[in-house]
C-alpha cells in the first residue's frame, strides 16, 4: 500500500465515523414523538371544527411548495385536535 492509500483509507474510514456518529445523535435527539397542535374553539364551534378538521385529514399531504409527499412522511406530522376553550 502506497502512503496516499493509507491516507486515503483513514481518512474514509474518519468520515464514515463521524457521519454514523452524526446520524445517531440525530435521532436520539430528535425522537420527540409528534406534536398535538390544539385548537381553542367555543363549545358551538366544536363540530364544525371537527368536521373541517375531518376534511382536511383527506386531503393528501403535501410539502410547503405544493408537491405531494411521496413517501409515507405524513406519520411524522404533528396531530391537530379541536378542543373548547
Amino acid at each position: 500500500m502506497t502512503r496516499a492509500t493509507v491516507k486515503l483509507t483513514l481518512c474514509a474510514t474518519a468520515l464514515s465515523c463521524a457521519a454514523a456518529a452524526a446520524w445517531a445523535a440525530t435521532e436520539a435527539l430528535g425522537n420527540d414523538g409528534p406534536t398535538v397542535i390544539e385548537i381553542e374553539v367555543a363549545a358551538n364551534e366544536l363540530a364544525e371544527c371537527r368536521a373541517t378538521l375531518s376534511q382536511v385529514a383527506q386531503m393528501p399531504a403535501v410539502y410547503d411548495n405544493g408537491s405531494p409527499i411521496l413517501f409515507n412522511f405524513s406519520d411524522d406530522l404533528p396531530t391537530v385536535d379541536c378542543v373548547v376553550r
